[in-house]
Protein backbone atom coordinates (compact mmCIF):
# COMPACT_ATOMS: atom_id res chain seq x y z
CA UNK A 1 0.00 0.00 0.00
CA UNK A 2 1.43 3.63 -0.95
CA UNK A 3 2.63 5.64 2.40
CA UNK A 4 0.04 8.27 3.11
CA UNK A 5 2.84 11.12 2.11
CA UNK A 6 4.60 11.45 -0.33
CA UNK A 7 8.64 13.13 -0.96
CA UNK A 8 6.77 15.92 -2.92
CA UNK A 9 4.32 16.21 0.99
CA UNK A 10 7.55 16.35 2.84
CA UNK A 11 8.86 19.03 0.21
CA UNK A 12 5.53 21.00 0.80
CA UNK A 13 5.88 21.10 4.73
CA UNK A 14 9.92 22.44 4.49
CA UNK A 15 10.78 18.87 6.13
CA UNK A 16 14.49 18.36 4.93
CA UNK A 17 15.27 15.21 4.29
CA UNK A 18 18.80 15.83 1.81
CA UNK A 19 21.29 14.97 4.94
CA UNK A 20 19.66 11.00 4.64
CA UNK A 21 18.44 10.77 0.80
CA UNK A 22 15.20 10.16 -0.63
CA UNK A 23 15.21 6.42 0.12
CA UNK A 24 15.78 6.85 3.96
CA UNK A 25 12.96 9.52 3.74
CA UNK A 26 10.92 6.95 1.64
CA UNK A 27 11.58 4.38 4.52
CA UNK A 28 10.31 6.87 7.32
CA UNK A 29 7.01 7.67 5.24
CA UNK A 30 6.64 3.87 4.57
CA UNK A 31 6.53 2.92 8.59
CA UNK A 32 4.54 6.48 9.58
CA UNK A 33 2.25 5.21 7.67
CA UNK A 34 1.78 1.82 8.79
CA UNK A 35 1.74 3.11 12.48
CA UNK A 36 -1.01 5.65 11.13
CA UNK A 37 -3.48 2.82 9.50
CA UNK A 38 -2.56 0.78 12.79
CA UNK A 39 -3.67 3.59 15.09
CA UNK A 40 -6.75 4.52 13.00
CA UNK A 41 -7.35 0.99 12.50
CA UNK A 42 -8.10 1.04 8.63
CA UNK A 43 -6.05 2.16 5.46
CA UNK A 44 -7.36 5.41 5.60
CA UNK A 45 -6.18 5.66 1.85
CA UNK A 46 -9.23 4.74 -1.03
CA UNK A 47 -8.66 1.19 -1.75
CA UNK A 48 -10.52 -2.04 -2.16
CA UNK A 49 -10.61 -4.59 0.87
CA UNK A 50 -12.78 -8.23 1.58
CA UNK A 51 -13.06 -8.54 5.57
CA UNK A 52 -14.63 -11.86 7.52
CA UNK A 53 -16.60 -10.47 10.40
CA UNK A 54 -18.88 -12.19 13.15
CA UNK A 55 -22.63 -11.78 12.37
CA UNK A 56 -24.66 -9.99 14.98
CA UNK A 57 -28.36 -10.79 16.59
CA UNK A 58 -29.40 -7.71 14.75
CA UNK A 59 -30.69 -5.68 11.56
CA UNK A 60 -27.38 -3.68 11.79
CA UNK A 61 -24.10 -5.09 11.13
CA UNK A 62 -21.19 -2.50 11.83
CA UNK A 63 -18.24 -2.42 8.99
CA UNK A 64 -14.56 -2.08 10.66
CA UNK A 65 -12.80 0.55 8.48
CA UNK A 66 -14.94 3.93 7.61
CA UNK A 67 -15.56 5.80 5.57
CA UNK A 68 -17.33 2.80 3.41
CA UNK A 69 -17.93 3.84 -0.17
CA UNK A 70 -19.18 1.26 -1.51
CA UNK A 71 -20.12 -2.87 -0.45
CA UNK A 72 -20.49 -5.35 -3.86
CA UNK A 73 -20.35 -8.65 -1.85
CA UNK A 74 -21.92 -9.69 1.14
CA UNK A 75 -21.27 -13.65 2.14
CA UNK A 76 -23.18 -15.27 5.24
CA UNK A 77 -21.89 -17.97 6.15
CA UNK A 78 -20.74 -18.88 2.59
CA UNK A 79 -23.87 -17.99 1.32
CA UNK A 80 -24.19 -15.20 -1.10
CA UNK A 81 -26.77 -12.34 -0.32
CA UNK A 82 -28.45 -8.90 -1.65
CA UNK A 83 -30.78 -8.63 0.92
CA UNK A 84 -28.92 -5.66 2.81
CA UNK A 85 -28.44 -1.81 2.25
CA UNK A 86 -25.14 0.49 2.76
CA UNK A 87 -26.35 3.31 5.47
CA UNK A 88 -22.88 5.00 6.41
CA UNK A 89 -21.01 2.46 7.18
CA UNK A 90 -23.36 -0.37 7.86
CA UNK A 91 -25.17 -2.72 6.41
CA UNK A 92 -29.23 -3.18 7.08
CA UNK A 93 -31.46 -6.11 6.13
CA UNK A 94 -35.18 -7.26 7.07
CA UNK A 95 -33.60 -10.07 8.89
CA UNK A 96 -30.84 -10.59 11.57
CA UNK A 97 -27.50 -10.86 10.58
CA UNK A 98 -27.14 -13.67 12.98
CA UNK A 99 -29.54 -16.22 14.79
CA UNK A 100 -30.30 -14.70 18.54
CA UNK A 101 -29.12 -16.72 21.35
CA UNK A 102 -26.68 -18.58 18.92
CA UNK A 103 -23.17 -18.64 17.80
CA UNK A 104 -22.36 -15.71 15.27
CA UNK A 105 -21.85 -16.66 11.70
CA UNK A 106 -18.89 -15.24 9.26
CA UNK A 107 -20.12 -12.39 7.34
CA UNK A 108 -17.95 -11.53 4.75
CA UNK A 109 -18.03 -8.10 2.62
CA UNK A 110 -15.79 -6.64 -0.12
CA UNK A 111 -16.00 -3.20 -0.40
CA UNK A 112 -14.50 -0.12 -1.40
CA UNK A 113 -13.42 1.83 1.50
CA UNK A 114 -11.04 4.87 2.61
CA UNK A 115 -10.77 8.31 1.28
CA UNK A 116 -9.29 10.00 -2.32
CA UNK A 117 -7.09 12.06 -1.67
CA UNK A 118 -5.96 11.01 1.70
CA UNK A 119 -6.66 14.04 4.55
CA UNK A 120 -4.70 16.92 4.39
CA UNK A 121 -4.33 16.65 8.40
CA UNK A 122 -3.32 13.23 7.56
CA UNK A 123 -0.63 14.25 5.25
CA UNK A 124 0.55 16.73 7.59
CA UNK A 125 0.89 14.15 10.88
CA UNK A 126 2.88 11.91 8.38
CA UNK A 127 5.02 14.49 7.40
CA UNK A 128 5.39 15.41 10.88
CA UNK A 129 6.43 11.91 12.14
CA UNK A 130 8.63 11.70 9.15
CA UNK A 131 10.40 15.36 10.16
CA UNK A 132 10.31 13.58 13.78
CA UNK A 133 12.40 10.60 12.71
CA UNK A 134 14.98 12.68 10.84
CA UNK A 135 15.68 14.55 13.95
CA UNK A 136 16.26 11.01 15.66
CA UNK A 137 18.39 9.94 12.83
CA UNK A 138 20.76 12.91 12.96
CA UNK A 139 20.97 12.26 17.25
CA UNK A 140 22.17 8.90 16.22
CA UNK A 141 18.74 6.66 15.84
CA UNK A 142 16.15 5.69 18.01
CA UNK A 143 17.28 4.80 21.49
CA UNK A 144 20.47 6.66 21.55
CA UNK A 145 19.58 9.83 23.51
CA UNK A 146 17.23 8.27 26.05
CA UNK A 147 16.39 9.54 28.99
CA UNK A 148 18.89 12.10 29.15
CA UNK A 149 17.84 15.42 29.91
CA UNK A 150 21.14 17.38 29.45
CA UNK A 151 24.83 17.15 28.63
CA UNK A 152 27.77 19.96 29.62
CA UNK A 153 31.40 20.26 28.11
CA UNK A 154 33.04 22.07 31.36
CA UNK A 155 33.91 19.17 33.13
CA UNK A 156 31.79 16.97 31.14
CA UNK A 157 28.71 16.12 32.72
CA UNK A 158 25.33 13.90 31.39
CA UNK A 159 22.13 14.06 33.48
CA UNK A 160 19.18 11.48 32.60
CA UNK A 161 15.71 11.93 33.68
CA UNK A 162 14.39 9.52 36.37
CA UNK A 163 10.82 8.17 37.21
CA UNK A 164 9.64 9.38 33.88
CA UNK A 165 8.38 7.46 30.69
CA UNK A 166 11.30 7.41 27.98
CA UNK A 167 10.29 7.46 24.02
CA UNK A 168 12.60 5.36 22.75
CA UNK A 169 11.17 5.84 19.15
CA UNK A 170 10.04 10.10 17.77
CA UNK A 171 8.24 8.64 15.64
CA UNK A 172 5.56 6.61 17.85
CA UNK A 173 2.24 8.50 18.49
CA UNK A 174 0.70 9.73 21.38
CA UNK A 175 -2.25 7.86 23.34
CA UNK A 176 -4.74 10.95 22.27
CA UNK A 177 -4.01 10.74 18.65
CA UNK A 178 -4.49 7.20 18.39
CA UNK A 179 -7.53 7.35 19.89
CA UNK A 180 -8.70 10.11 17.43
CA UNK A 181 -7.59 8.00 14.32
CA UNK A 182 -9.56 4.85 15.52
CA UNK A 183 -12.27 6.99 16.52
CA UNK A 184 -12.22 8.82 13.04
CA UNK A 185 -11.39 5.91 10.67
CA UNK A 186 -11.77 2.40 12.55
CA UNK A 187 -14.90 0.97 13.95
CA UNK A 188 -16.97 3.24 16.42
CA UNK A 189 -17.98 0.86 19.19
CA UNK A 190 -17.70 -2.70 20.29
CA UNK A 191 -20.98 -5.47 20.78
CA UNK A 192 -21.20 -7.93 23.03
CA UNK A 193 -23.26 -10.59 22.74
CA UNK A 194 -24.38 -12.97 25.57
CA UNK A 195 -24.60 -16.94 24.96
CA UNK A 196 -27.05 -19.15 26.96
Amino acid sequence: MEPLATLEDLDAYKVDYSAVGADMAGRLLSSVSAAIRDAAGGPISRCDVTVTIPSEASRKLDLPCRPVNRVTHVLVDGEETDDWTLLGSSLYRDVMWGPPNGIPLPVTVTMSIGQDPVPEDIVRLACSMVAAGLHQQAEGGPGANVGKAYERVDDFQIGYQQGTATVIDATELPEATKRSLRARFGIRGISVGVFK
